[in-house]
């Protein structure tokens, strides 16, 4: 593995997530429009983070939702108390 294409697998994941400098994000940026491994690799890291993403959105349960809103209308009925 060549010396830019290391640095740019060391530094995917800050790149992926957006903590990085506009000048660190542009070269790795130029490395890929260059690299066919690396961009390949970073397209698939870009698909697991989205799956997760997707899979990990979950609605509450409406017995949940209910409970919350008990809870949330006897604390509001201790307040008025006091």
């Amino acid at each position: 593995m060549s010396h830019p294409c290391e640095r740019a697998v060391e530094e995917m994941y800050f790149y992926l997530d957006g903590e990085m400098t506009y000048f660190r994000r542009t070269r790795i940026r130029w490395h890929l429009r260059k690299c066919g491994s690396c961009c390949g690799a970073f397209d698939f890291e870009t698909g697991v983070k989205k799956l997760i993403r997707e899979k990990s959105r979950t609605e509450p349960s409406p017995e949940l939702i209910q409970r919350l809103r008990t809870l949330i209308r006897e604390e509001a009925g201790d307040d008025a108390e006091r």
